[in-house]
């Protein structure tokens, strides 16, 4: 005696309303697509599947939505069999109707198509993992897949943009100018705790990926540190994922940061190793107190893919709403050492299409920004201007398609230290170096919310110490 398969979660009567609801009401699908976007595989019954398909292609070209259109639909479909059903295509479409709920519940049948669209994927998904984790695959190759797979069920539906009239959303302009009218000086956005870098930028702005680039030494995880360092600061909670530095190494930066004083600076290195006076120690150790209930949070682990940061990122956020907060800044350092997903496994410039696409999509669905920093090529060495543009982003368009805000970093102190340690007689090299030492060049080369430009910083890479130019 055999058992038969259990019935993958489905609900026919909801699926059969929303349908009809379309069916009877134009507006019912807009409504839908606002609130609770369906696709053809949400649906349980085949039959369901092929008239939502066809809805889509329907309403993509302009055209109503009826109880015409769904006949004509059916009759195409004539070969597809309705479960445990066997009447007429006419009495199937009008039993459809029949079953039609109100444009305003619509979206509530919509809430429950997906809901047990989803969890078919997750039962899909454990059945996958048991299949794999019977095989000869590696573990953490089987990890990575279901990660993947269940990660899918686990992000928020793509909401559609409501349909605006220009005239109401040029209202929506005139509130925010007033508010920036009310609070000049203040930005939008989340500081970088750089006053000049904030003015140009605006902030980073909720629901945007920042791309902040540069070649190694240039200063990238300084910078970064120091952004989430403020925005911790200033009451957005952070969340940063470190796949190449430790979090003893990161704490260091932020403490020496903390201690910084141009006349008895702390260098992260002398924290780590203790080369420390009596009275520098007792700095680090009240920076150390300060950073009591901060909320900044470290992920570490190398070989992060985009499933995992987007999983373990909705966690966290989960747990700060928890707490009636939310999460106000997401970094990744860095995504050219993100791993990729199987689906384009050796296509470098794919995967990392896939992992731009992912991470902006990531910003939007989480409403933070989403500030990732990225390798430029090498190419940038073999010229004799080292500082980099847009086509130096390595591998892939992309990064500068899917980015809202693109920084470059360059610190021409870096290039002459080099030179000097080959040629110690070039005074006027040393003079040069002695003069811009410190100094940093962010270079704004994409900006969708204000100017193109590059804003002079004050950068002590050894104190991990950044600002606007001449604080310090």
């Amino acid at each position: 005696m055999t058992s038969e398969a259990p019935v993958p979660p489905h609900s026919i009567e909801a699926e059969q309303a929303v349908i009809g609801a379309v069916i009877m009401n134009q507006e019912a699908f807009d409504v839908i697509e606002r609130k609770q976007p369906l696709v053809p595989a949400d649906f349980f019954e085949p039959l369901h599947q092929f008239l939502w398909e066809r809805f889509q292609q329907e309403h993509a070209a302009g055209h109503r939505l009826d109880y015409r259109l769904a006949m004509i639909a059916l009759g195409a479909a004539g070969g597809i069999a309705v479960a445990q059903s066997t009447m007429t295509v006419a009495k199937y479409a009008a039993q459809l109707a029949a079953a039609a709920t109100t444009v305003v519940n619509a979206p509530d049948y919509a809430r429950t198509i997906a809901s047990l669209s989803a969890r078919r994927k997750l039962i899909d998904a454990a059945e996958v993992m048991l299949i794999n984790a019977r095989s000869d695959m590696s573990p953490a190759e089987c990890a990575n897949i279901a990660i993947e797979t269940i990660d899918e069920c686990a992000a928020k539906p793509n909401r559609g943009t409501a349909r605006i009239n220009i005239f109401d959303a040029a209202e929506r302009s005139l509130q925010r100018m007033q508010v920036g009218m009310q609070n000049k000086g203040r930005i939008s956005g989340v500081s970088t705790g750089v006053y000049d870098l904030d003015m140009k930028t605006g902030g980073l702005q909720p629901g945007d990926l920042i791309i902040l680039a540069g070649r190694p030494g240039m200063g990238k995880s300084g910078v970064a540190v120091s952004i989430a360092r403020a925005a911790a600061f200033n009451n957005f909670p952070t969340l940063y994922f470190s796949l190449e530095m430790g979090e003893v190494s990161l704490a260091d930066r932020v403490l020496a940061e903390m201690c910084f004083d141009a006349r008895d600076p702390v260098t992260y290195e002398s924290i780590a190793r203790g080369t420390l006076s009596v009275g520098q120690a007792t700095r680090v150790i009240e920076a150390r107190r300060r950073l009591v209930e901060t909320p900044f949070s470290i992920e570490v682990q190398g070989g992060l893919a985009l499933s995992q940061i987007a999983t373990r990122a909705r966690k966290h956020n989960q747990m700060l709403e928890r707490k009636g907060m939310a999460l106000g800044l997401l970094i990744v350092d860095h995504m050219h050492i993100m791993s990729a997903s199987n689906r384009y496994a050796g296509q470098r410039v794919n995967e990392v299409t896939e992992i731009s696409a992912g991470l902006k999509a990531l910003a939007k669905e989480l409403g933070v920004p989403v500030l990732a920093l990225a390798q430029l090529s090498r190419q940038v060495e073999a010229r004799d201007n080292k500082r980099p543009g847009l086509s130096d982003l390595r591998e892939s368009g992309a990064i500068e398609q899917d980015a809202d805000l693109i920084i470059f970093l360059y610190r021409e102190a870096y290039y002459l230290k080099d030179k000097i340690d080959d040629d110690a007689k070039d005074q006027a090299r040393l003079d040069r170096l002695l003069e811009v030492q410190n100094k940093l060049e962010a270079a704004i080369a994409k900006n969708r919310n204000g100017p193109t430009c590059t804003v002079d910083l004050f950068f002590d890479a050894g104190c991990n110490a950044l600002s606007t130019a001449g604080r310090w």
